[in-house]
């Protein structure tokens, strides 16, 4: 498959058609969207009026609000990124979006002489409990391990999920290593932990708490007030579905056609939205009815249009019609989206088209790796590079445990193959005795190279354990590095660096420069 984003950052023309909101790294392309928004009309005073309220309730910071206030203007525009509702996070990507949120709004305030706030979509209508029923960290060992939530989320949204007992979180955060912050951090994980209502809430409270000095708004779209403002969108998306359907088909044609390997792939009937009953369902249609996936009762429009009317709440977007959703509700400047996410962004143009939008910007998320000082050192000790650790350091294992041989294992264990065969070979002229001497030296042969290869594999684990403090070295800094054979910033949780380095992480993270869409390292 294509590497998208190399292909957006080296020629977007080859990919322009999948991108209508232009190409990001040109101006022009923000300020003719900027122009676009204009024409277009927004909720504005109900939307900061139930912001608002909802920061309030977070405890959001004076800067947070005041972003808020500004969306009552009719110049304010929004640069906008999400995520599902991950456990303390989620993966360092979650960081690395808001974060490239936050500083290109900033960018765009500047360059557009307008004001554009950074708003963050928490996915907590998603019901995929696998996705972000676990984050991992490194222990006070170097090693990766996980922080699992108990259950299986029973088909609920992730927003109406209950928030662990403080307890269950606190027994898995207790291996942390050791270091000024730690105490601090977990005080304040248990502070968070118990004040969420929820799942979502959980989520807000602890991305808030590391960037909250930069105002970042959180939007809820589980929150009554934007359901009800949503619903003319969904009834829209119920009347369209088939024109929803066949643009999606048509898109990811031309996707596939062009050398990429589409993320959204339909099964057939797809409406492209959830009905909650209270089970979240995917609404699907098929020989002139709705019915939901896994149930035989089916509904005519008129009963969903009905439905809507009197219960939006129990109605949500999929990965499809959310953009849509998002594009419906907000002054929306640009999306910052993932390397997976913007492979299905590239699908939905044609249905923007479709429901009367042009697709914003798509903005690549900020890319990083950590390198911790000390990981930094052994680096340079071990003459590494960064890209020998992302191809694996199995080799490199291997030539240590070799290097520190001295009494050259391999030489005398192949002697000693030599003098057995050898040997075997001298006792060949006493098949003449007897015509099964032939099979009884071939299988004792076979015993005996067994019983050697078994004695030279316990050799090799013996001289393993000698080199164990320089093998335990380099697992940590794939841990580190590559935690689960995975690029760092989709495995390891943020808190990972927050407990050892402090709010000076985050720093760090808002000092990566925007623009090349490439891996910054973050040094230590």
């Amino acid at each position: 498959m294509r590497d998208l984003v190399q292909t957006i950052a080296t020629c977007f023309e080859q990919v322009a058609l999948f991108f209508p909101g232009g190409d990001p790294k040109a101006q022009a392309s923000f300020e003719k969207r900027a122009v676009y928004l204009d024409s277009r009309t927004y909720s504005r005073e109900l939307l900061a009026d139930t912001l608002r309220e909802y920061h309030l309730n977070l405890g959001s910071s004076s800067e947070t609000l005041k972003m808020i206030e500004e969306l009552r203007n009719k110049e304010t525009l929004a640069v906008i990124t999400g995520q599902q509702a991950g456990i303390l996070t989620g993966p360092l990507y979650t960081l690395y979006k808001a974060m490239t949120a936050i500083l290109l709004a900033k960018e765009q305030r500047e360059k557009l002489g307008r004001p554009v706030v950074p708003v963050f979509w928490i996915a907590g209508e998603d019901h995929d409990w696998q996705e972000i029923r676990e984050t991992y960290l490194l222990n006070s060992q170097g090693n990766i391990v996980p922080c699992l939530l108990p259950g299986d989320g029973g088909g609920k949204s992730i927003g109406h999920q209950k928030v662990p007992s403080w307890e269950t979180i606190e027994t898995q955060l207790l291996d942390m290593p050791e270091s000024e912050f730690r105490s601090s951090v977990i005080t304040k994980c248990r502070q968070i932990t118990e004040q969420a209502e929820n799942l979502t809430q959980w989520f807000a409270l602890t991305l808030q708490w590391l960037v909250q000095k930069w105002g970042l708004i959180f939007f809820d779209p589980m929150i009554p007030q934007f359901k009800q403002l949503a619903s003319p969108m969904y009834e829209q998306i119920l009347k369209m579905h088939g024109n929803v359907r066949d643009a999606l088909a048509e898109r990811t044609k031309e996707w596939v056609d062009l050398g990429f390997k589409p993320q959204i792939k339909p099964t057939g009937g797809e409406v492209n939205l959830f009905l909650s009953v209270p089970e979240r369902r995917a609404i699907l249609f098929r020989e002139e009815s709705f019915y939901l996936r896994g149930q035989k009762k089916t509904w005519s429009l008129d009963a969903l249009n009905q439905l809507l009317t009197g219960n939006p709440d129990s109605f949500s977007p999929n990965v499809v019609t959310r953009p849509i959703v998002q594009e419906y509700l907000l002054p929306t400047l640009a999306y910052v989206p993932g390397p997976g996410e913007l492979n299905y962004w590239a699908q939905l143009g044609e249905v923007f088209a479709k429901l009367g939008f042009i697709m914003p910007i798509l903005y690549p998320r900020l890319s990083a790796v950590v390198l911790t000082a000390s990981w930094q050192k052994y680096l340079k000790r071990q003459g590494l590079k960064l890209e020998d650790v992302y191809s694996g350091l199995q080799e490199h294992r291997n030539r240590c445990i070799r290097e520190q041989d001295m009494l050259n294992i391999d030489e005398r264990f192949q002697r000693l193959r030599n003098q057995i065969r050898k040997s075997y070979a001298e006792l060949k002229p006493l098949e003449d005795i007897d015509v099964n001497v032939n099979k009884w030296l071939e299988r004792n042969e076979a015993k005996v190279k067994y019983q050697l290869e078994y004695l030279e594999r316990k050799i090799w684990q013996a001289q393993r354990k000698r080199c164990k403090d320089q093998l335990s070295r380099l697992q940590q800094l794939e841990d580190g590095i590559t935690p689960n054979n995975s690029r760092q910033e989709r495995v390891l949780n943020p808190l990972t660096f927050v407990m050892r380095y402090g709010h000076s992480f985050v720093d760090r993270v808002s000092e990566i420069p925007l623009g090349d869409f490439d891996e910054y390292p973050i040094l230590m």
